[in-house]
């Protein structure tokens, strides 16, 4: 039996398939990356968070531009107003040393309306001491918007500007005559249907009898902080060209405010004997009040109030003359000591917050009044500070 090899055909064998696997495994990877990125940056958390923000020294320049520019003729002697030289004002330009500051401090929101926290953000505020995690709706209720927003920031800086310069130029000792209008009554109050917006107040009498005028900011605010709560009121008012005389009741004021109050909303327009401009961007709320006070009362009488000395500080401040809380006060002493400043006026009613977050080498002093957070940096000038109050 022959064979031919010629007749035997070789074993054909077809490829194998291979599953790329490595290709796989990159596309995976990279969509786990993008994925990862999406949720790190893109995905918005319902929180927002409070961080130390810059401070501004109200006596100096900030861009070059003046913090503080004030003009105009002193009453009490007809010349125009004297006024020392500003210094280098804001983080970015720090003044020189020797040079005393004044420096309003600030809070920086991350979070806002229209631009949401993100959760790489987000784990950057948990790892970071000085910053504070707040749930987006106990902050923003829903359906707020960052107009809405940046309008009351605006409106309650204005306001702080106003109350600010009113206060010091009466601790100066200087008349600033104002009108004073009702703009309505605060919901559940005795002036409820009483009161109508644009009444104009001239006087108030108190249960004594005795007649008070109203042709200042300060006498409505003042004289309320000496009235029990429950006492009949009578406000003279202008409506519509006539007098007429409005009796209700006062109302309680807040636990930490003496006296009672009115019920009522009211608005000043008051004519300051000089033109204060206050020129700071992308600031807005009333806590720089006291700031703005102390930094006026600095630049209106001579010499160098601080002593040297670089002081920080926040609060309200009321027509007359009262300081009052504000928001983020731990973020704001952390921003005061990054910025260099060796002491901190803080309102008294801030103290519960202040406890125990103190940084090392700032010294706090409790103030309640633009009369003590005057007299409180008097003492640190002439080097008398330790033996000021504190938050305890």
């Amino acid at each position: 039996m022959t064979s031919s090899v010629d007749n035997i055909l070789p074993f054909e064998q077809t490829p194998t398939k291979r599953t790329p696997i490595i290709s796989w495994r990159i596309l995976t990877a990279i969509l786990a990356a993008l994925a990862m990125v999406v949720i790190l940056f893109l995905v918005p958390v319902p929180f927002v968070v409070n961080s130390p923000g810059p401070t501004f020294n109200v006596l100096g320049s900030d861009k070059g531009v003046p913090v503080l520019e004030i003009d105009g003729t002193d009453p009490t002697t007809g010349e125009p107003v004297e006024q020392d030289e500003p210094q280098s004002a804001s983080y970015l330009d720090p003044a020189k040393p020797g040079q005393g500051q004044l420096r309003m401090v600030t809070v920086s929101e991350s979070g806002s309306p229209d631009s949401r926290l993100n959760f790489a953000q987000l784990i950057a505020a948990y790892l970071d001491p000085h910053s504070k995690i707040m749930d987006y709706e106990s902050v923003y209720p829903e359906g707020t918007t960052r107009q809405q927003v940046s309008d009351a920031q605006l409106a309650m800086m204005r306001n702080s500007q106003t109350t600010s310069q009113v206060a010091a130029l009466e601790y100066l000792g200087w008349n600033v005559p104002a009108t004073v209008t009702i703009e309505g009554a605060v919901e559940g109050s005795n002036a409820e249907g009483i009161v109508e917006q644009g009444d104009i107040l001239r006087a108030i009498t108190t249960p004594d009898g005795t007649r008070h005028e109203v042709a200042d900011a300060v006498t409505p605010f003042s004289l309320m902080r000496t009235v029990p709560a429950g006492s009949t009121m009578t406000l003279t008012v202008e409506r519509n060209g006539e007098t007429q005389e409005l009796t209700f009741d006062s109302v309680a004021a807040s636990a930490t405010e003496s006296g009672s109050k009115l019920g009522i909303y009211l608005s000043v327009d008051p004519s300051l004997p000089v033109t204060i401009s206050v020129n700071i961007e992308g600031v807005g709320g009333p806590s720089a009040g006291m700031m703005f006070s102390l930094g006026i009362i600095d630049r209106l009488t001579p010499g160098d109030m601080t002593g040297g000395n670089s002081i920080a500080g926040t609060g309200t401040m009321s027509y007359d003359g009262q300081v009052g809380a504000i928001g983020g006060i731990q973020q704001k002493l952390w921003g005061a000591h990054r910025d260099g400043a060796q002491w901190f006026l803080a309102p008294s009613t801030n103290c519960d917050e202040v406890v125990g977050h103190v940084p090392d080498g700032m010294h706090v002093v409790s103030v309640s009044t633009l009369d003590q957070a005057v007299s409180a940096v008097h003492s640190i000038a002439d080097g008398t500070g330790d033996s000021l109050p504190t938050c305890q």
